[in-house]
This record gives structure tokens, C-alpha cells and sequence, in this order.
């Protein structure tokens, strides 16, 4: 007996996810989700490598420990390579945008189309980009990165909106681009910098929400 059935629980509450929010994010049913937080079944290990990987957990951890609360909220900057296969289907083109990109351009959501593309196993039907981080790019000291760090961010839809509270994201418009968290009070959606630099959305901005899903650097 291994401890994903638990973990998916404690996941899934820690994200705010209903099971069948959780479930659609995976094409599964609610009544897969309810099975394994009762014990009564197991995913399929290709099921449990998906939402290893979407949610940023080693798929050992995952599997076998009996994740804290604290644990959850730290993998996010995990990134699963053990998923990779043979199989380039597999991998999905991400558009990158280069420290010369970002140097060179005003126009930086013209630049997302034509952009080097970044082949990664990421298995997900959301949008995502990479962006090569320099000391140009303004940060939150929470933040720990490196310079010319590759960071992925993934596009959030309307949905999955409350998934965003607290979350680090990318601020990307023709003119300007920065790194903050977001803040979220009920329909209003602010992406904050620090105490004096900050962004209010509204859900026709939806195209600009990207959550930070992971980040690439040299060890």
C-alpha cells in the first residue's frame, strides 16, 4: 500500500480543489478521485506521474511519503526529469524569451509567437512560457533565483482562478515586465511587486495571468 490516495487528499485541500476540480485538471471522474482517497483504488502510474509533475513533487515523495502541508507549498519549484521518454510527444514547446529578447524589445508579447522554443515533459493542456531571468527583471526578494535561470510560468484560466492567491507570477505587457505575488479579493486580482509597484486585474486580462510553475538553473 503506498501513500498517494492520502497525498492526493492533502493536495488537493492544500490547492482548493473540490475532487472534481482536481479530477478535470487529469481527465479523470470524481468517482476516481473519491476511490483513492478512500483507499478503494490506485492511479495507474502514468496517472500518478501527471499530477506529480503538474503540481511540481517528486513522483517518490508522492507515492511513498506522507506529505506535510509545508512540504506541498515547497515543491513548486520542483521539476520532475524521470518523466521524460523516448518519445518526443511527450514534450511539449514551450516559447522562451532570452535575456537579449527581453533587452532588445519593447514589444515582448509580439516577441512570445516567434520565440525559441524549449522542449520539456510537461504533460498539461495549459499554456505555458519561459522567460531567461536577469538582474533587468524586477523581483520579490522571496524569490531565490539565479542569474540567466530558465523560470517556466503557466498560463491560469478563468477556472482555476483561486489557484493564483499567494502565488508568484510574471506581469508581461508590451511596455514593462516584473515578478510578483498575487493577491486576490474577490474578483479583484493585483499582482504585487513590493509595497509601491503593483498591478490590479480584471478578468479580461485573463492572457496575463502566469503562475510560476517551476524554474531551471545550474547547480
Amino acid at each position: 500500500m503506498t501513500n498517494i490516495g492520502n497525498n492526493i487528499k492533502k493536495l488537493r485541500k492544500v490547492r482548493g480543489l473540490s475532487q472534481q476540480a482536481f479530477a478535470d485538471l487529469f481527465n479523470l471522474s470524481r468517482g476516481n478521485i473519491s476511490s483513492y482517497e478512500e483507499l478503494r483504488a490506485e492511479p495507474k502510474i502514468e496517472t500518478v506521474m501527471i499530477i506529480a509533475n503538474y503540481f511540481g513533487i517528486p513522483l517518490q515523495s508522492l507515492i511513498q511519503e506522507n506529505l506535510s502541508v509545508n512540504q506541498i507549498l515547497n515543491f513548486s519549484d520542483y521539476f520532475e526529469p524521470a518523466i521524460v521518454t523516448n518519445s518526443t510527444k511527450k514534450l511539449a514547446s514551450i516559447p522562451l524569451l532570452t535575456r537579449e529578447v527581453m533587452m532588445n524589445n519593447n514589444d515582448l508579447l509580439n516577441q512570445i509567437e516567434g520565440a525559441e522554443q524549449l522542449q520539456l515533459p510537461i504533460q498539461s493542456k495549459h499554456k505555458f512560457l519561459a522567460i531567461e531571468f536577469s538582474e533587468l527583471i524586477a523581483a520579490p526578494l522571496e524569490l531565490e533565483v539565479k542569474e540567466q535561470s530558465i523560470l517556466i510560468f503557466e498560463g491560469i484560466e478563468i477556472e482555476s482562478l483561486h489557484l493564483l492567491h499567494h502565488n508568484l507570477g510574471l506581469f508581461l505587457s508590451e511596455e514593462e515586465v516584473f515578478i510578483g505575488k498575487y493577491d486576490q479579493n474577490g474578483e479583484q486580482i493585483s499582482l504585487i511587486l513590493n509595497s509601491w509597484k503593483s498591478s490590479l486585474f480584471s478578468l479580461p486580462d485573463i492572457k496575463y495571468y502566469w503562475k510560476l510553475y517551476g524554474k531551471f538553473e545550474k547547480v
